[in-house]
């Protein structure tokens, strides 16, 4: 990220204010499988895989596969930052959408 901070406008190489672009939320459905968005979703509501696993009906290996395979695609360092990933572009959708309404 490069900041400009400056008092006098003659020190800027520009007038233009450097701004980061807005990011779109991320479309989870084509990113991650329904699976696999239902668990990340449930780690977000702060359940471990064992409750994961007992909700869906399968084991706890099942649970780890489908966390290690969406941190894959979404390119997320660990587990944590999958969920952050998820959640906050869960929360952008959904905020979208409201201001659409």
């Amino acid at each position: 990220m490069n900041a400009l901070f400056s008092i006098d406008a003659q020190d800027a190489p520009s007038a233009h204010v450097l701004i980061e672009p807005v990011r779109r939320p991320l479309n989870l459905a084509e990113k991650l499988t329904r699976r696999q968005l239902e668990i990340l979703l449930m780690l977000c509501e702060g359940k471990v895989n064992k409750q994961i696993a007992y909700d869906l009906g399968v084991s706890t290996a099942t649970v780890k596969v489908h966390i290690r395979n969406a941190i894959t695609r979404l390119g997320a360092k660990n587990r944590m930052n999958a969920v952050a990933i998820v959640a906050a572009n869960s929360a952008l959708f959904r905020n979208s959408v409201l201001e659409v309404v």
